[in-house]
């Protein structure tokens, strides 16, 4: 009688111990959007000035992709070519903005998180939707060459996508 009663003291605990971690994990996942993940609804006019503040703090320099035919992205310049920075980069940039639902969204992903594994990171939806993982970007050579600007790029019906690295 007294091993039963162990027992199921030892899988309650078990339990509680699992469902702490769950809410814990999820508790972190919601921590982890609502600091890297902005959405707000703003004019075109804005959308416009903000995308060039974010030029102009970056400098001259091309982006380091061209969407090329087929909407394929095409590197540039070897990554290999850049210059090391004396400040390397810890964080990838996106900001997308979406003409038909006057969307602008800025997402900063760690490169720590990048590093984790290839994951796809899908920016908008739809027909206007633009796959990060297209570009098989290298987290440490990004990191290596510093603030950088990745990718500018543009569709027909208006919609952005800035990718860049701080």
């Amino acid at each position: 009688m007294a091993t039963r009663r162990t027992w199921v003291w030892v899988v309650v605990g078990v339990a509680g111990v699992g469902l702490v971690c769950l809410v814990g994990i999820a508790g972190s996942g919601v921590y982890f959007v609502s600091h890297h993940v902005q959405a707000e609804r703003t004019s075109s006019a804005e959308a416009i000035q903000t995308f060039q503040s974010v030029l102009t703090s970056l400098g001259p320099s091309p982006p380091l992709f061209e969407i090329g035919q087929g909407d394929e992205p095409r590197l540039i310049k070897p990554l290999a070519d850049v210059t090391t920075a004396d400040i390397p980069a810890d964080t990838l940039w996106m900001m997308a903005w979406d003409p038909e639902r006057d969307r602008l969204v800025r997402v900063s992903l760690p490169f720590w998180l990048l590093r984790l594994g290839s994951h796809k990171v899908r920016v908008m939806r739809g027909g206007n939707s633009f796959d990060v993982e297209r570009l098989h970007l290298d987290v440490d050579e990004l990191a290596r060459i510093g603030p950088a600007l990745v990718i500018d790029a543009r569709t027909e019906d208006g919609a952005r996508v800035l990718l860049w690295t701080r």
